[in-house]
């Protein structure tokens, strides 16, 4: 049973929720004839400042109930009451065009309206004796309003899942979780809600192609995909449940589609709630295939390095016993590649072996930039240590060449939550560089430990 005290105070026009209180006082004081009038008289209330808002917004069905109620408004107009009449038997109609109520929501509105009538005109009724509503009449039409129109934002339920489309679609598309969560969900109707998540499941989950977006469909699904984390956030039974609708789909999917879903929503529990068994053990053989692939082909796809980027999660690594062998078993280069796809806490003490494993200039920069660098700020100390080690000692010199020196600065610029016991670790490499200028200068001008025009 609805909470009326709850939704009482939240009714989001200040100027509707005294006239809503003061319903509810007569309802819990057994004066349900006069609960039903009010309840009507917020619910037109509410209804036409809400259309008034949406003809501001440029909505054009909004249009023509304004300028009847902005005519009854001017100052000795003779018709004001048969035109607020002919508002108050329409406005229903109007609201349903405008997606403000669904179907449904409008025929219990019209039996409130109807028992209104009966309450303010006795003469209704057939041998002229007065209606006398029960309090639970009063109590449910009171529910109905409060539920269907008096607690929500002007926002439409179609027109809001276009919007929220038209927005993720644009090219030059942000995602600031504040702005989409407050705007697409958490003012917007649970029916709006659902389709707005409904369509996210549907294109993060299958990756759509559709020629009417402006950007490419793996894009739009990763955009999607981010939208359903949020949504997950704030209605985790929700998504659930749109994931299980939209799931038997993704069995019967190219396998590439079935792989990005994989790497785009599988740090999502929604997603694994909704997986089914046997979805499970073809992803768990996908996986064990790529590792293999790469002596033949030689690289990882950005998909599935998205893919073996999961390992750094307990429980997918448990659902899917092969992603930590799969990652294991690639080549240096390859790993750096996935540990670049999700840098992690998991992948801190795969560093050292990374540069030490570098056998050229190009896979030393390689490692650096994708691997280490992005992984500087999850660092110990004692990784730290590790990392210049393995740095210093790579058995080629292969981790030395061309920007690797710069790299090294920007290393020790993304080290700096270690404090100042970074910086007795660093002089101490310094100084086994020292014979070396070429690479001692830089660094040492770089970091500012030590002279670079010193020498021993």
């Amino acid at each position: 049973m609805l909470d009326l005290d709850n939704l009482v105070n939240r009714v989001v026009n200040p100027d509707i929720r005294p006239l809503v209180k003061e319903a509810h006082r007569c309802y819990a004081t057994g004066a349900a004839r006069a609960a039903i009038v009010l309840t009507w008289t917020a619910v037109c209330a509410d209804l036409i400042y809400k259309i008034e808002v949406l003809k501001e917004e440029g909505e054009t069905d909004a249009r023509g109930l304004v300028q009847d109620v902005e005519r009854a408004q001017q100052p000795g107009e003779a018709n004001a009451i048969p035109l607020m009449l002919t508002v108050e038997s329409t406005i229903l109609d109007v609201a349903e065009k405008l997606d403000l109520i669904d179907r449904t929501q409008k025929t219990q509105l019209m039996r409130l309206r109807e028992d209104r009538h009966l309450c303010a005109h006795p003469s209704l009724r057939p041998m002229g004796e007065l209606y006398e509503p029960t309090s639970e009449y009063a109590r449910a039409h009171l529910a109905v309003a409060l539920d269907a129109v008096l607690v929500h934002q002007p926002s439409q339920g179609r027109k809001v899942r276009d919007r929220f489309i038209s927005h993720v679609a644009d090219p030059a598309f942000v995602f600031e979780p504040g702005y989409l969560g407050h705007t697409f969900f958490d003012r917007v109707r649970s029916t709006s809600q659902a389709k707005v998540v409904d369509f996210a499941t549907k294109f993060a989950l299958l990756q759509v192609e559709d020629d009417a977006m402006p950007v490419p469909a793996p894009l739009f699904a990763d955009r999607m995909g981010e939208c359903l984390r949020l949504f997950a956030e704030r209605d985790q039974t929700l998504v659930e449940e749109y994931l299980a609708r939209h799931m038997p789909r993704l069995e019967t999917a190219e396998p590439a589609v079935q792989l990005a879903a994989l790497g785009r929503l599988g740090d999502l529990p929604a997603f694994w709630k909704a997986l089914p068994h046997p979805m499970r053990a073809l992803y768990d053989a996908k996986i064990s295939s790529i590792a293999a692939q790469i002596a033949t082909r030689g690289y990882l796809r950005p998909d599935e390095s998205r893919v073996l980027a999961l390992v750094v999660l307990s429980e997918v690594r448990t659902g899917l016993p092969a992603l930590a062998d799969a990652f294991a078993a690639l080549p240096a280069v390859e790993r750096a590649r996935v540990i670049n796809a999700r840098p992690d806490l998991y992948f801190v003490p795969y560093l050292p072996a990374l540069l030490a494993a570098v056998r050229s200039f190009d896979a030393g920069e390689f490692v650096a930039r994708t691997a280490v660098l992005p992984s500087a700020g999850l660092m110990s100390l004692e990784d730290m240590k590790a990392v210049l080690r393995a740095w210093w000692d790579n058995e080629n010199g292969q981790t030395w060449g061309r920007d690797m020196p710069g790299y090294l600065v920007a290393l020790y610029s993304a080290t700096a939550h270690l404090g100042e016991a970074r910086n007795e670790v660093w002089r101490a490499h310094l100084e086994e560089l020292r014979e070396y200028p070429e690479l001692f200068a830089p660094i040492a001008r770089g970091t500012g430990l030590a002279d670079p025009d010193t020498q021993v």
